[in-house]
């Protein structure tokens, strides 16, 4: 009460800087609200990645989004222990559209056609995410965009190998974004996976490794490295790790889940879902109803667990 000063003369900027990085992160999307000083903190990039730092180390969790009619659910569990799924948060939408793209015919002159998807990167360097959008047959757009959302775009033309971009993209993975194409090599399209590195805007062409199914197979980042997960003959997995990309190599491995102790039904219905930071791969069912297992596979231990998920 004293003149009636705000509480931010009280508190040093530096004390509610920690405090804000302390909280959970429904409470610091909520505060974002309360004042132009508290959105400026939580949207910058020092407290974004600080913030990121201390929830990966203190709380690594599992995120599950699922949408039913106009309402997209996220839930949340403990990465390293068996516990039930939570619903983090729930969020109404209208008109969500997800990204296509229109088919290119190169025996006309319709220069409409495009490419509406992208990739959505993060550059650790310079702090600043990337969107590559490809556009015809042989441009690249790139939008940067600062924490506070802040972007300029730029086309690349020099560089870029003719090709037509797949549905099934792939990610960024340490400033190189990976995507799936079909590239022109001089004497036809081939099934390539493109990369696209953020700093030098350099495109390379990567081959399949030999015994992949290519389009069965997921792409994914494992430990630090582009890889390749085939579970075509389940529940055998071949994983494949990008070796050298200039040199198209790659190691491979071949692992069995030991699935006999589970019920056959819900084997049946397993598909993989991704990886997670300690480098476990995921499965869960493709179909999800009220109540389900997600399994967790460790390739260096060759061991399982399940983390139940009711409600």
């Amino acid at each position: 009460h004293d003149n009636d000063k705000s509480q931010s003369e009280h508190i040093p900027l530096d004390l509610t800087i920690e405090i804000l990085s302390r909280l959970p992160a429904k409470s610091v999307g909520r505060f974002r609200s309360v004042s132009k000083l508290w959105s400026a903190i939580t949207t910058s990039q020092d407290f974004i990645n600080s913030f990121a730092t201390r929830s990966l180390t203190s709380r690594p969790s599992v995120l599950i989004t699922v949408r039913k009619g106009d309402m997209l659910f996220v839930f949340s569990s403990p990465l390293h222990k068996n516990s039930r799924f939570s619903c983090l948060a729930s969020y109404q939408f209208t008109n969500l559209k997800y990204g296509y793209y229109h088919r290119f015919d190169y025996g006309t002159k319709d220069n409409n056609s495009n490419y509406l998807g992208g990739i959505l990167g993060y550059d650790q360097i310079n702090g600043t995410y990337i969107v590559l959008r490809v556009i015809r047959e042989s441009k690249i757009c790139i939008l940067t965009l600062g924490a506070q959302g802040q972007g300029s775009w730029i086309m690349i033309t020099n560089g870029v190998p003719r090709h037509i971009p797949s549905l099934r993209f792939g990610g960024c993975i340490n400033g190189v974004m990976y995507y799936v194409a079909f590239v022109d090599v001089g004497d036809g399209f081939k099934n390539r996976i493109v990369s696209f590195n953020v700093r030098s805007e350099k495109f390379s062409q990567i081959k399949y490794p030999e015994g992949t199914s290519h389009w069965c197979s997921c792409m994914i980042s494992y430990e630090g490295r582009l890889a390749l997960v085939d579970t075509l003959i389940f529940p055998s997995i071949d994983l494949w790790i990008l070796k050298d990309g200039d040199r198209h190599e790659w190691t491979h491995n071949r692992f069995v889940l030991p699935l006999s102790e589970m019920d056959p039904i819900q084997k049946k219905n397993l598909h993989f879902k991704g990886v997670s930071n300690a480098g476990e791969l995921i499965f869960a069912p493709l179909m999800l109803s009220e109540s389900f297992y997600i399994l967790y596979f460790d390739p260096r231990r060759n061991s399982i667990r399940e983390v139940s998920f009711g409600g």
